[in-house]
């Protein structure tokens, strides 16, 4: 197995971690770390990144049901949300990332090169963590409005959906941000609701792909071993979550977004002097 497989396996199973501890889809750490290596075309990452981020999400909420089903475990206690009410949001989401997934062909076909793509979704990556950053240091004095009615909060998952699919990432942790701020959620059961909402947006991005005969042409070996390590992710990072409080799954997302903005920050310079 070639060394570039083998860390893209690595920074797979840890960015899975994620998910089931602070509900990022690890897609958001994937992609911009694959990026920073230059070991692939920016299409191909954002499959792959894509495809991890589905499984990983499936394979958590799949932990999640077996425990519900069984009693025990987080996902049978209070950190499980109501999903019935995040239905609509979720659809939107999975809309909005058809519309996303369109949006980025769009936008990669008419900018002169890839390398230029890149840079595009590394700014707009390094905006949205800035601004999710401002949101939670000002979060206690912030009157966040609440999401009440089906139509509200499908365009609010269809904004969403479309950015995160153009960005070529699961958007988890801005969804977590969304859920605390129009839905009042805390940290775990939003990390919960964020998986359930990743899942829908990246379904709906892979018919997409299918149906348009968009999906781009990646190493067999590559796609199978990141969706294998997104799964023993999700699995030890599920078990870890269970240790872990709200204050410190906080301090997880704040890191995790820091780490983000860094990393993107480095990809838009590389970009743009490639």
């Amino acid at each position: 197995m070639s060394p570039t497989i083998l860390i893209m396996l690595a920074v797979t199973f840890l960015a899975s971690l994620l998910g089931p501890l602070c509900g990022i889809g690890g897609g958001v750490i994937i992609k911009p770390v694959v990026d920073a290596l230059g070991i692939l075309p920016v299409a191909e990452v954002s499959f792959l990144s894509g495809m991890s981020v589905l499984t990983m999400s499936l394979a958590t909420l799949g932990q999640d049901a077996l425990a519900r089903a069984s009693r025990r475990g987080p996902a049978a206690g209070e950190d499980a949300p109501s999903f019935r009410s995040l239905a609509p949001f979720a659809l939107g989401s999975a809309a909005g990332g058809v519309a996303g997934k369109f949006a980025f062909g769009r936008i990669a076909s008419a900018l002169p090169d890839a390398e230029l793509v890149g840079a595009v979704q590394a700014v707009t990556l390094i905006c949205c963590a800035v601004l999710v950053l401002v949101y939670l240091s000002r979060r206690d004095r912030i009157e966040a409005p609440k999401l009440t009615g089906a139509a509200a909060k499908a365009v609010a998952g269809a904004a969403a959906g479309a950015c995160w699919a153009f960005l070529g990432i699961g958007g988890g942790p801005f969804n977590v941000a969304i859920l605390a701020f129009f839905f009042g959620m805390s940290s775990k059961p939003a990390a919960r609701a964020s998986l359930f909402i990743i899942a829908c947006s990246q379904t709906a991005s892979l018919a997409y792909l299918i149906a348009t005969a968009s999906v781009p042409a990646v190493s067999l070996a590559a796609l199978g071993g990141m969706c294998a390590m997104a799964v023993a992710g999700s699995v030890v990072g599920r078990r870890l979550q269970a240790r872990l409080d709200s204050a410190a799954v906080d301090r997880l997302y704040w890191a995790s977004l820091l780490l983000i903005i860094a990393i993107s920050a480095y990809n838009v310079v590389r970009f743009l002097t490639a």
